[in-house]
């Protein structure tokens, strides 16, 4: 044992065999050791081998016993040295390798640990024992070490042997399965290499580091750990997924060698060993992760106490330059450097306070990402550092230079950073870690980030502001007249207290320091200011300086406190206002995540009573007829927020949030139109098709609205709120119909008693009553039930028939009571003749005021309705004959027999015979309405009477001659012979100019439908722009004209109405002076280009010389850009160019007519796409540059072409050299010289984009 020579770890595995490079002091291989070992023979032979080495008694035989080290020696030699080897070392082979290996180190580091505490005790040294123990403990890390730094062979290039084909094809399925967090590889599996790694560490423990003299490993066994560690980190495998014990375990061993580097050479510069690392981090997410994972073990371990904060600091400073300078122009390092702080934000936020000199810096890098990450790390110091009560001068000091820097960073110059800091920002306020003195400031910047370019930013902004709004900063009610009248009141207690006001005003500015952002130097936005720490220090202990002083007394003090609080709420709402407006713009935006989060803010901002937020929210729910389902169900969503949700947060009973959520909803719709009252019918729908929403539909709700409504639960309620309740009852009854049918006699009940009830209340009754039809349960009411006698009917009836002074609210009435005629009655023909006999009998019916006019709404009405329900049946019969028959009648075989042949021959009995059979009876019961001894065509005699009189003679009874009109057009509608007769009548009525407006409008309406109902009879009526229908275009009255272009919409876009001659007296109404009317024709314009698409080419030159002297040039172009944009592919881009400069007219310098349409044509040559050589070479053919030659003279056509010259050798798809470039500079040349303009000295004159019509 006196001869032994220590093992040491060579530099390369080949010199353990040259006894010139280890020495010959040391431990070297005296034989060759060739491999030799077939691939099938290899696990058995390593089988055998350990089973000697395990059979051995002495720990350290494999150092003492050659013949045990040798073959192992020869394994490692073939793994690191492939290319002298014929033979490979196989997968099996490094995995026994690994795992045997690991446990016999582990069983000796158990050995040296219990041999260096009997030395402690006090036993003698064995300087032999201790060599071999150090030179097998150096021979173990020389075999793992060695495996885990090579690459194990491939699939391809391991011998199959023994194997089957089908055993390899299972092992590699299952490899390329595992592969991505089991094989890194080596050839090792994940327990292979975290007992490796666990035992490594020990290794590099300080107990067993005792067994060394000066305690410290070789330079070669550290460098080798080392090397293990670097190759590690760059795989995946060893970091991520399941592999966080391994990560663990590389980290905590990569502190340890680094630890005892550092401890035995106090020359060693921690930057040399961080700077491999980092390099690979930089190439490398699983480095970068690993530097992470290695900061926060070196926080938490024990390794912290000796060179762990050296350690640290390189690891920033070498990270922090790498920011700064390499990965500028390296997208991957900048992503892998933003990976690393960001993980270290994560898990180690007291690391990153300790280098914050050193982090804060990186936000000045150039890259994004990295600037997002560096923002990461200064919101986790902020939140979990300098956060809570627990807070000195210092610590208030730093937090504000980081608020600072976050508060700059909104606007900075990158979208997604811009974005970050944003949602940042939301994270502190939902923390409650933004201190007082930023509330404004912050608000500021992120209104201020409500009109960015990127959706993104904006919606973030938007998300924030709702969040601030929900943290009650000031106060939950936020409404401008409340806190003025608060200010007010506090100004006067002020004066009172201060005497002058000017003494006061100083106060409040000193005061109204501490509630704005503190000011840093410039020279460095995030370094401390010592002069801002001292100014801390003085707030601090300025309290009692001030009672010592007697500055000011504790009244005064609460003063300014309350002043200076109500001004900088009065700016608060003031913002809050402006990201309302913002938001209410947004909703017309054409990102769907524009409008959802704009739909979130308002529905806050009702919430908390901002002014204008119950308009704006009135706005949202009109957008639940939008076309995409998302924005519907957020729509939804919002309702319910408002209306429900908003109230069950409330601390109190639930009788008590069922009637302030029935009282919100009568507030929003008190001055709601019909349009957001529809909207709200349907929301309804929405919620109730919605399983997990339908609870808010209670009985408890339906009870508190129907109580308002009646007048129980609210007695101080208004006329207008108690309409509104029973408004909402009678939609509720669509969606909750069983509760109508337990309340129908409290309804009736409710009709028979004496409290007050005006017609629109009635209306809203009788419009919740038709519900009932809905009803699985329902019964018609049968024809011969007495009307007089029915609880309801009698109701109904008795209000139709009454005299009223309130005509326009009565024909409300009459409208609803008809409808439930028509709904509850199984024959409401019956009823209506009832009604109309009743007015017939009545006498003098021209002295008392409204009665004739209450006539004439029944008759058209009912006719009306009556058609309706003819219609109604005649559906119902189709479906129900198309419909297989659920009991036919059965007929005696006789019978049949007889008819059968019969019936066949004949066909009858057969489906289209049956078919029409009810549509013959359902058209003679339609002519039926209004034929010989009806009780209609009783009457039509008289309405056709009043119409034919003259509209001067109704001034004193406008509404009369209304009914008159209004009944003649329905009855137009119910039969088609008398809408022959008396087509020239309707038309002589809209054409007067002394008619009232709500004739006309109601005339346009009724026009509307005619020419869907008898389309064949309004064709002659349509075929003139200038008369009829379309001279209301042009009416005086802004409301006809508004009306009237909506119906012609209507009816265009639905393929009603074919008016393709004279389409330009539509869009011409773009350029009208009323806002709404113009809107409308753009509108239209637009879902016209949508629908036509490849005939929009046919539309544009007939219209372009249509248009040009009928409206300006910037109007002009506003409705043909609409147009023009649908153009797409070659063919039709070629047609429409050869079509429209045809229209180019002889030239004149004179003709301003000409000139107009001369610069429209070359306006809308110039809106078409020309990137192919086809539709330039058709502008530039003889044929067509003939038409415009001689218009290049003027100045704005010529204009117009140079551009579009221009943007030919720009859209190009070849790129930015085109085959026919030359072509182009050819056509460009001869344009110029054909234009008469001179180059140079000269001024050409430029396009006109706002000429007026009367100026051409």
């Amino acid at each position: 044992m006196l001869n032994l020579v220590e093992f040491f770890i060579p530099n390369h595995v080949a010199d353990l065999e040259d006894a010139g490079k280890t020495g010959s002091d040391c431990y070297h291989v005296d034989a060759v050791c060739e491999f030799n070992v077939p691939e099938r023979q290899q696990l058995d032979d390593l089988t055998r081998l350990f089973d000697a080495l395990h059979h051995e008694k002495s720990p350290t035989a494999l150092f003492t016993k050659p013949d045990l080290f040798f073959p192992l020696y020869s394994y490692v030699k073939a793994i690191r040295d492939r290319s002298g080897h014929s033979t490979v070392v196989t997968r099996v082979a490094r995995h026994k390798i690994c795992h045997e290996v690991g446990e016999r180190l582990k069983k000796l580091l158990q050995v040296t640990l219990a041999f260096l505490k009997k030395q402690r005790v006090g036993h003698a040294e064995n300087g032999a024992l201790e060599v071999c123990l150090r030179s097998t403990l150096k021979m173990y890390v020389f075999l793992t070490c060695n495996i885990l730094l090579s690459v194990a062979p491939a699939d391809e290039e391991e011998s199959p042997g023994g194997l089957s084909q089908q055993r390899l094809h299972r092992k590699r399925l299952r490899r390329d399965i595992d592969g991505s967090f089991g094989d890194d590889g080596s050839g090792v599996d994940l327990d292979g290499r975290e007992l490796v790694l666990t035992a490594l560490v020990e290794l590099c423990s300080p107990e067993v580091m005792q067994l060394w003299s000066a305690s410290h490993l070789e330079d070669s066994t550290l460098n080798l750990v080392l090397k293990v560690c670097l190759h590690m980190v760059t795989l995946k495998q060893n970091i991520s997924g399941d592999a966080q014990s391994v990560g663990g375990a590389l980290a905590l061993l990569f502190g340890r060698a680094s630890n005892c580097i550092l401890s035995k050479s106090s020359s060693t510069n921690p930057t040399d060993l961080v700077a491999p690392l980092v390099e690979l981090a930089l190439k490398s997410e699983s480095a970068s992760l690993f530097l992470s994972k290695l900061v926060s073990d070196i926080e938490q371990s024990e390794t912290s106490v000796g060179y762990g904060d050296q350690l640290l600091r390189a690891v920033f400073e070498t990270m922090s330059r790498a920011a700064l300078y390499e990965a500028v122009n390296d997208s991957t390092a900048a992503k892998n450097v933003a990976c690393f702080f960001g993980e270290v934000a994560k898990r180690s936020v007291t690391v990153m306070v300790k280098t914050a000199d050193l982090v804060i810096p990186v936000i000045q890098s150039e890259n994004h990402d990295i600037r997002k990450a560096v923002v990461t790390c200064i919101a986790e110091m902020v939140l979990q550092c300098y956060n809570g009560h627990s807070r000195n001068a210092n610590d208030d000091a730093v937090r504000n230079s980081y608020l600072n820097e976050l508060l700059f960073r909104v606007m900075d110059v990158n979208a997604f950073v811009r974005n970050h800091v944003v949602h940042t920002w939301e994270r502190l306020v939902e923390s409650r870690a933004v201190p007082k003195r930023y509330h404004l400031a912050v608000m500021t910047a992120l209104v201020g980030r409500l009109d960015d370019r990127n959706y993104l930013v904006r919606d973030a902004a938007m998300t924030v502001i709702a969040s601030v709004l929900r943290k009650n900063w000031f106060g939950n009610v936020l409404s401008s007249a409340l806190v003025k009248s608060k200010l007010e009141e506090a100004l006067s207690d002020g004066i009172g207290c201060f005497g002058e006001a000017s003494v006061m005003e100083k106060e409040i500015e000193k005061t109204k320091a501490q509630f704005q952002p503190a000011t840093e130097s410039l020279g460095d936005a995030l370094d401390v200011d010592e002069d801002e720490v001292h100014r801390a220090e003085a707030r601090q202990g300025a309290e009692p300086s001030r009672e010592e002083d007697s500055v000011m007394s504790e009244k005064q003090m609460a003063v300014v406190s309350r002043i200076v609080f109500y001004r900088n709420t009065l700016c608060f709402v003031e913002l809050i206002k402006q990201a309302l407006q913002y938001a209410c713009v947004l909703l017309e935006s054409k990102t769907e995540r524009d409008v959802i989060e704009s739909i979130k803010l308002i529905v806050v901002c009702s919430e908390y009573r901002v002014q204008g937020g119950e308009r704006a929210f009135l706005k949202v729910l009109v957008m639940v007829f939008e076309g995409e389902m998302k924005i519907q169900f957020a729509v939804r969503d919002a309702f319910v927020e408002v209306v429900f949700n908003a109230f069950n947060r409330v601390a109190a009973s639930a009788g008590t949030r069922v009637a302030a959520s029935a009282q919100k909803l009568i507030s929003l719709l008190r001055c709601a139109s019909e349009g957001e009252v529809s909207a709200v019918d349907r929301i309804l729908g929405l919620i109730k098709a919605n399983p997990a929403l339908v609870r808010h539909l209670s009985a408890q709700f339906v009870e508190a609205i129907w109580s308002i409504a009646e007048g129980s639960i609210d007695v101080e309620a208004t006329d207008i709120d108690r309409r509104v309740a029973m408004r909402i009852y009678s939609l509720l009854s669509k969606y909750v119909w069983k509760d109508l049918r337990v309340r129908k006699d409290s309804i009736v009940e409710f009709l028979c008693s004496d409290s007050h009830k005006d017609n629109v209340l009635l209306s809203y009754v009788f419009a919740a009553l038709q519900s009932e039809a809905l009803d699985p349960q329902f019964r018609p009411i049968p024809a011969d039930e007495d009307v007089r006698r029915h609880p309801v009917l009698r109701h109904v009836v008795n209000h139709l028939c009454r005299r009223t002074e309130g005509m326009a609210s009565w024909m409300i009435l009459a409208e609803a009571g008809v409808n439930v005629i028509h709904n509850l009655c199984e024959v409401p023909v019956a009823v209506y003749n009832y009604i109309l006999e009743y007015y017939g009998s009545c006498e003098n019916a021209e002295v008392h005021p409204n009665r004739k006019a209450q006539f004439l709404y029944l008759l058209g009405h009912t006719a009306l309705k009556q058609l309706v329900a003819v219609e109604v049946a005649e559906k119902a019969q189709l479906k129900a004959l198309e419909e297989p028959s659920k009991a036919v009648p059965q007929v005696s075989p006789a019978v049949r027999d007889q008819t059968d042949s019969m019936h066949k021959e004949l066909g009858l009995g057969s489906q289209e015979f049956r078919r029409h059979e009810i549509q013959q009876l359902a058209q003679r019961r339609k002519q039926a309405i209004i034929s010989p001894g009806s009780v209609w065509a009783r009457f039509a005699d008289m309405i056709v009477a009043t119409c034919r009189r003259k509209a001067s003679l109704y001034t004193d009874k406008p509404l009369e001659r209304v009914c008159a009109v209004l009944a003649l057009c329905q009855y137009m509608i119910a039969n088609e012979g008398f809408c022959s007769d008396h087509l020239n009548l309707l038309f002589a009525i809209v054409a007067d100019k002394r008619e009232s407006w709500v004739t006309k409008v109601n005339v346009v309406i009724a026009l509307g439908d005619l020419v869907c109902v008898h389309p064949n009879l309004l064709g002659p009526y349509l075929s003139v722009p200038t008369t009829g229908f379309f001279k209301l275009l042009a009416d005086e009255d802004v409301r006809v004209r508004a009306v009237t272009i909506q119906v012609c919409s209507h009816l265009v876009l639905g393929e009603m109405l074919r008016i393709r001659d004279h389409l330009y007296t539509i869009v011409k109404l773009v350029a009208d002076p009323d806002e709404t009317i113009a809107k409308n024709a753009v509108t239209f314009v637009q879902n016209l280009a949508m629908k036509e698409k490849e005939k929009t080419g046919n539309l544009i030159p007939p219209l372009a010389t249509q248009l040009s002297n009928l409206m300006p040039f910037d109007k002009f172009q506003l409705a043909m850009r609409s147009l023009l944009e649908r153009v797409e592919g070659d063919k039709p881009t070629d047609s429409l160019i050869d079509r429209l400069c045809q229209r180019f007219e002889s030239f004149s310098e004179r003709s301003k007519k000409k000139l107009a349409v001369a610069r429209n044509i070359a306006f809308c040559l110039s809106e078409l796409n020309y990137t192919t050589e086809r539709t330039i070479k058709r502008l530039t053919s003889e044929s067509c540059y003939q038409q415009y030659k001689h218009w290049l003279r003027c100045a704005d056509v010529y204009e117009y072409f140079k551009l579009i010259a221009t943007k030919a050798k720009k859209q190009g798809r070849g790129g930015p050299e085109r085959r026919d470039r030359a072509a182009i500079d050819e056509w460009e040349a001869r344009m110029q010289v054909d234009s008469c303009t001179k180059t140079e000295g000269e001024e050409s004159t430029s396009v006109v984009a706002g000429q007026e019509a009367s100026e051409e």
